[in-house]
């Protein structure tokens, strides 16, 4: 049997046995999967926040990865069961806006999970992640196609993303999309739009001049601008937390403008 990628990323914790219990329903459908834990330390029902770390991650993995998501607060209710196919990889998890990022690559085509017969025979109000979307993983893992599990959908639900803008003097006006373990406040500014001329960066009523090459750039307890190892700007204090020096997080105004 060929070995298949399946990635996990939850809300769960470690402590209470739910994703192991999650593996273990895998592991009986396809004992040949080789599973990654991606995170399990996303705050409780935050699927902005699982919808960022898992776009962040999944380009990193090779072509027919399965990404199992489940931050799931609408859990037992009217939310759809889920199933994305991109050209390069599987998405399974709650229809909630967590794969909003998948859905927007080209080619990608959503599945509605309708189909019991590849779920468990008991399934629970409070616990799809089990009894549904790591049954189906396990599927499609064995070889179960996504047509055979499920109907196809026009209308997943996508979290409402506000982009940056580039105006024509130079300016630029982004947001916080994500403040990491670190503090560190990631925003949603590409590199290439600040890769030439010097920029002022002004977030939470501070202002920071210029990009800085590395966290090194700066002296201890400085606050810094730079760009992230997933290449956007990010806020940050070298030693610190820029998110606990500003006060500031997730859609926390930035302001960049040009210097030169």
């Amino acid at each position: 049997m060929t070995m298949t990628i399946i990635t996990l990323t939850t809300d769960f914790g470690l402590a209470d046995g739910y994703v192991g219990t999650m593996k273990g329903v895998i592991l009986g459908l396809c004992p040949a999967a080789r599973l990654v834990d991606l995170s399990h330390e996303i705050a409780g029902q935050n699927v902005a926040q699982a919808a960022f770390v898992l776009s962040r991650a999944a380009t990193y993995f090779p072509a027919g990865a399965i990404h199992l998501a489940v931050v799931d607060p609408g859990v037992g209710g009217g939310r759809r069961p889920l199933l994305v196919q991109t050209p390069r990889a599987f998405f399974v998890g709650p229809d909630n806006g967590l794969f909003t990022f998948a859905l927007d690559e080209p080619g990608s085509q959503p599945w509605e999970l309708n189909r019991p017969e590849y779920w468990l025979p008991r399934v629970s109000r409070t616990f799809h992640g089990r009894d549904i979307f790591a049954a189906v993983a396990g599927h499609l893992a064995r070889g179960i196609l996504p047509e055979q599990m499920g109907r196809p959908i026009s209308n997943p639900v996508r979290l409402p993303l506000a982009l940056p803008v580039r105006h024509a003097d130079g300016r630029i006006n982004g947001q916080v999309v994500h403040a990491d373990r670190f503090g560190n406040l990631i925003t949603d500014v590409p590199a290439d739009w600040v890769a030439a001329g010097r920029w002022r960066v002004e977030v939470a009523s501070r202002e920071i001049n210029g990009l800085s090459a590395t966290y090194a750039d700066a002296a201890p307890g400085a606050l810094l601008a730079l760009v992230s190892s997933g290449g956007t700007v990010e806020i940050a204090v070298r030693e610190g937390s820029a998110a606990d020096r500003l006060g500031a997080g997730v859609g926390a105004a930035v302001n960049l403008e040009p210097l030169d």
